[in-house]
């Protein structure tokens, strides 16, 4: 609840209601409803709010705007409903996911309140910071509805050290592959993302496996032949040898190479 001071014995009181979510094509609408009640406030006076969102462990999310301004009237009847709303990208979403870790999440909304049209007040302008806790099922809900619970999010710690370092050059790559998916470059993708497999390997080779049966196998033995498997099906980019030249990479096809490179090197990180 959010208690905003606008003058003495004046005030607005807001409190929080409910949590409304839009999916979109790549971005999202997160909208915070308050119920509004004046205190005291000057009829004809109207209230603009605005506000942030932030993680509560840190974390930026976004600025937070009213769907309109709220007018100050004595025949009016309070708690009137005001919706705050912010805008989520799908790589937001995927970092909230990464940072909740299955837990609930917990959210720090800070709220700015100015009165225009109050006469007699010297600058009415206040603000308040709410915690607001989403239950790890209600924010599952919402954020299934934009598919953020199917993406895999990864993070690859590269390129690390010197720049010319085999490190630094596979983390390259793999950057550079995912522009090229983003270009619409998928043979170019495949190619880059089979090149950051090739010196990453150098960095930690896999360990021998294939005389072992399957059946036997060790854990890094079975990760070791899902890693020569992931490189086979990227050796077709430009070799155009007998039985890859008719190859064509789809950006499906770019994006898994590219997502399996990316797990197996964040594997082994």
């Amino acid at each position: 609840m959010h208690d905003i001071q606008l003058g003495p014995g004046k005030g607005l009181r807001l409190t929080f209601d409910a949590v409304e979510f839009e999916s979109g094509p790549g971005a999202h609408r997160l909208a915070f409803v308050y119920q509004a009640e004046p205190r005291a406030l000057p009829s004809a006076a109207v209230a603009m709010i605005n506000g942030s969102v932030r993680l509560y462990r840190g974390g930026w999310v976004g600025a937070l705007q009213a769907h309109e301004l709220l007018p100050i009237s004595r025949s009016a009847a309070y708690p009137r409903p005001v919706g705050l709303t912010t805008t989520l990208t799908d790589a937001q979403l995927a970092g909230i996911e990464v940072a909740r870790g299955g837990e609930d999440l917990e959210l720090l909304i800070d709220v700015r309140v100015t009165l225009t049209g109050a006469e007699g007040m010297d600058y009415p302008s206040g603000a308040g910071q709410d915690h607001v806790r989403l239950s790890a099922a209600d924010w599952a809900h919402h954020a299934e509805r934009a598919g953020a619970l199917v993406r895999v999010p990864l993070l690859v710690p590269l390129p690390l050290g010197h720049a010319e370092s085999k490190r630094a050059q596979a983390g390259q790559n793999l950057q550079l592959a995912l522009r090229d998916v983003a270009d619409g470059r998928f043979d170019d993708a495949v190619r880059r993302a089979r090149r950051a497999m090739e010196l990453h390997t150098q960095l930690d080779p896999p360990p021998a496996y294939k005389d072992t049966s399957p059946r036997d196998r060790t854990l890094p033995m079975r990760f070791a032949a899902l890693n020569d498997s992931v490189y086979q099906l990227a050796s077709g980019a430009h070799h155009a040898d007998a039985i890859t030249a008719d190859f064509q990479y789809t950006r499906a096809d770019a994006m898994a190479v590219v997502a399996c490179v990316a797990a197996l090197m964040q594997r082994t990180e």
